[in-house]
């Protein structure tokens, strides 16, 4: 990026009456005066008005008073230059300038041609003899040409989830652009681009267009982006490439499910029913929750609840879940696992959800039996009905 001079102290022409031209740096009129000029802008553009501010010093140690008689901005260093053709700023003073003091003065230059180009600042001072003095400053000025602003942002997401840079093309230009093709890319391997280029067919003037590409950040920080902006303006083809430096760091809490409040019972057909909160501990909101029992030696997922679906929570926000599940032998723990979206990206982890001595105490409830010794109830029924029929063969007797 063009990064212009703001201070001008290059070689001046000095010139005094009655004497012979010399060169000097910065500008001198004398052993005790100087000037220094520099310019308001890094980018001024054809035909818009830029400031030239300069600044005349008298060293404390002179022992002479001038007098500022003129001010003025040509683009010729020649002082007798046309006023008509050749100055491009004025200003009318009659100022002093005693030792130990400095006066400083703004120019307002327009420039209609775009490339590098020197003006020249002019100064005319008179001393307390009555001899003018004579400082002539170059000033370089690089004039570049007007194009739509470029501004780069960055979403919000977490490494390895698909998040969106946004170039804004705002078109500051007095007049509209047309064929419009924005471009991105990257030298950092970090970066994965989905889309890398987006086209418009016309950008009115004073108007902004937002350009969405889709890419993956492999790991978090600050990586280059490149944007080539390509338009058309009055038939001319233009281009404007810029650096930008992307942040794509995480966010500062992305969201995260943890398992709160987690109790177990054993129901009364000897199953256990977990139950509890999926909280989402984070800033940022999770998708697709799911909260499952893990089967696996002494422990198996049971009906009517062996997995239950959450959905979506909040940042800083909860929702209940129960789970069912079977224990045998010497079995202490369920695996339950935990799975869950955040800003497309899947993240799971299993953690073991410990039983108490009191629910493994609880004794598993024996099967109802039947009226007759504890016999089971359908063999029960059926010795009752042979009782019965029985008893109604005897008395038919």
């Amino acid at each position: 990026m063009r990064t212009p001079s703001t201070s001008v102290v290059a070689v001046c022409l000095v010139l005094v009456v009655g004497g012979v031209a010399g060169v000097a740096a910065p500008a001198v009129a004398d052993t005790f005066v100087t000037m220094t000029s520099d310019i308001s802008t890094e980018d001024p553009v054809p035909e818009e008005a830029f400031t030239v501010t300069t600044t005349l010093t008298n060293d404390d140690d002179s022992d002479d008073t001038y007098r500022i008689t003129d001010l003025s901005v040509a683009e010729v260093s020649d002082r007798n230059y046309d006023e008509d053709d050749e100055e491009l700023s004025v200003l009318d003073v009659s100022d002093p300038l005693g030792p130990g003091t400095e006066r400083t003065y703004d120019f307002s230059v327009t420039l209609d041609d775009t490339g590098e180009q020197t003006v020249y600042v002019h100064a005319t001072l008179l001393n307390s003899r009555g001899d003018r003095k004579y400082i002539v400053q170059p000033v370089t000025v690089d004039v570049d040409r007007p194009d739509p602003q470029l501004e780069l942002d960055v979403s919000d997401a977490v490494v390895g989830a698909e998040r969106t840079v946004n170039v804004t093309v705002a078109n500051g230009l007095n007049t509209s652009v047309s064929q419009i093709d924005v471009r991105v890319d990257s030298s950092s391997d970090a970066l994965a681009f989905r889309t890398t280029g987006r086209v418009r067919p016309m950008l009115a003037d004073g108007d902004t267009a937002v350009f969405a590409f889709p890419v993956r950040a492999t790991e978090a920080g600050q990586f280059p982006v490149d944007v080539t902006l390509r338009y058309t303006l009055d038939g001319d083809r233009r281009t404007v490439t810029r650096t930008f430096g992307g942040d794509f760091s995480e966010p500062q809490n992305p969201g995260e499910i943890r398992l709160t409040g987690v109790s177990v019972t054993r129901g009364p057909d000897g199953v256990l029913q977990i139950a509890g909160s999926a909280a989402n501990v984070g800033s940022t909101d999770v998708e697709s929750v799911l909260v499952s029992v893990v089967d696996g030696d002494g422990i198996r997922a049971a009906d009517p609840q062996p997995d239950y679906f959450v959905g979506g929570v909040e940042g800083s926000d909860f929702a209940s879940f129960d789970l069912n599940a079977e224990l045998t032998g010497d079995r202490t723990t369920v695996p339950v696992r935990v799975e869950y979206v955040v800003d497309d990206v899947r993240g799971s982890y299993t953690t073991d959800v410990r039983v108490s001595q009191s629910v493994l105490a609880t004794p598993t409830p024996a099967p109802q039996s039947g009226a007759l010794g504890g016999l089971p109830l359908l063999p029960a029924a059926l010795a009752v009905l042979v009782v019965v029929l029985g008893a109604v063969l005897v008395l038919r007797r």
